[in-house]
C-alpha cells in the first residue's frame, strides 16, 4: 500500500486537473439525472396513475 501512495505522491497531479475531472463526473452524474432519471420516474408516476384511473373504474362495473 504504502508503494501506491507513494507513486501517486510522485506522479504531480496539479489541482486544475484533478478540479476539471470532478466538474466532469458531477456534470456526467446532473446528464445521466436528465437523460434516464427523470424521464424513467415520469414515465413511472404516469403508468401508476393511470393504473389507478383504471382499476378504480373498473371496480364501479
Amino acid at each position: 500500500m504504502f508503494h501506491i501512495s507513494n507513486l501517486l505522491l510522485a506522479a504531480d497531479f496539479s489541482a486544475e486537473v484533478a478540479s476539471n475531472s470532478a466538474v466532469g463526473m458531477i456534470g456526467s452524474f446532473i446528464a445521466a439525472a436528465l437523460l434516464i432519471v427523470i424521464p424513467a420516474s415520469a414515465f413511472l408516476i404516469f403508468v401508476s396513475q393511470n393504473d389507478s384511473i383504471n382499476r378504480t373504474s373498473a371496480g364501479g362495473r
